[in-house]
C-alpha cells in the first residue's frame, strides 16, 4: 500500500540501524578495553564473579608479601644467632684453652679479657637485635595470612637465655666449669637455630603454594573477562556490514516514498 504519512520500510531500516550500530560501539569498546567486561550490562554475573576473584588475587598478593617479610625476619633471627653461635664457639676455645695449667694467671687473664667482651657482645644481641623495630628475641609470636580466606599460620619468637652471666674463666677450675656451660648454650642456640630454619622452610612453602594459587585465581578470572579477540574483531566486521546495509536501505526506503508522487502528477 502506498502511504505518505507512514514509511514502514524506513522506520524498519531506521531500527536495524539503531541495533546495528549499538552492536557495532559495543564492539569497539570491548576492543579498545581488550575486555568482554567493558559493558557490565552484556554479563552482570560475570562482573560479579569477576570481582571477586579480582579481590581474591589482591589478597594472594598481599598474603605473599607477608610470608616473604617473615622469611626476612626469620633469616635475620637465624643471621644473629649464628653470629652468637660462632661467639659462643670461640669462647668454649678460650676455655679450653685456659684450662692449660701450664699457663700462669695473666696468661689466663688475657683470654678471660677477649671471654668477658664476647660475653657482653652476646648480651648486647640477645638484648638489642631487631627487624623494622621489633624484637628478635623476645617471646612472643607473629601471625600472617597464607591464603586469599585469611587462614593464619605463626612464627614464635623465643628469649636467647644461655646463663652465662655468671660464667668466667679467671681460674683453672671456673674455666673448666665454663666448658660446660657453653656446651649447654651452644646446644640451645643450635636447637634454635634448627627450629627457624625449619619455620623459613615451611613459610617458603606457604609463598609457593600461594602463588600457585594465584596463577590459577588469575587464569579463571581471565576466562570470565579477558576478550577473545578474533571472536569479537568477527563480529566488529559483520557489524559493520549490517551498519553500512541499513544505511544504505534506509536511504532506499526514503527514496522509495518519490515514487507516489508518479500517481499525483
Amino acid at each position: 500500500m502506498a502511504t505518505i504519512g507512514t514509511n514502514v520500510g524506513a522506520l524498519n531500516a531506521s531500527f536495524y540501524l539503531t541495533l546495528n550500530n549499538e552492536a557495532l560501539t559495543k564492539n569497539i569498546k570491548k576492543l579498545s578495553a581488550g575486555s568482554r567486561l567493558a559493558d557490565p550490562t552484556d554479563d552482570a554475573a560475570g562482573v560479579a564473579v569477576s570481582g571477586k576473584l579480582d579481590a581474591s588475587v589482591k589478597r594472594l598478593m598481599a598474603a605473599v608479601e607477608g610470608s616473604q617479610n617473615l622469611v626476612s625476619f626469620a633469616q635475620t633471627t637465624d643471621g644473629f644467632l649464628q653470629t652468637i653461635q660462632q661467639q659462643l664457639t670461640r669462647m668454649s676455645e678460650l676455655a679450653q684453652r685456659a684450662t692449660n695449667g701450664a699457663f700462669g694467671s695473666s696468661d689466663r687473664a688475657n683470654y678471660a679479657t677477649e671471654f668477658d667482651i664476647l660475653k657482653t657482645q652476646i648480651t648486647s644481641i640477645a638484648s638489642n637485635a631487631t627487624f623494622n623495630g621489633t624484637s628478635l628475641f623476645t617471646a612472643s609470636s607473629i601471625t600472617v595470612a597464607i591464603n586469599a580466606e585469611g587462614s593464619v599460620d605463626t612464627f614464635v619468637t623465643k628469649t636467647v637465655s644461655l646463663s652465662l652471666d655468671s660464667v668466667s674463666i679467671n681460674t683453672l677450675d671456673s674455666a673448666k666449669s665454663a666448658i660446660t656451660s657453653l656446651s649447654s648454650a651452644l646446644s640451645s642456640v643450635t636447637t634454635r637455630r634448627a627450629e627457624v630454619n625449619s619455620d623459613i622452610s615451611k613459610f617458603n612453602f606457604h609463598i609457593q603454594n600461594i602463588r600457585t594459587e594465584r596463577i590459577n585465581v588469575e587464569a579463571a578470572n581471565s576466562r570470565i573477562k579477558d576478550l577473545d579477540i578474533a571472536s569479537e574483531s568477527t563480529d566488529l566486521s559483520k557489524n559493520n556490514i549490517l551498519l553500512q546495509a541499513s544505511t544504505a536501505m534506509l536511504a532506499q526506503a526514503n527514496a522509495s516514498q518519490q515514487a507516489v508522487l508518479a500517481l499525483l502528477s
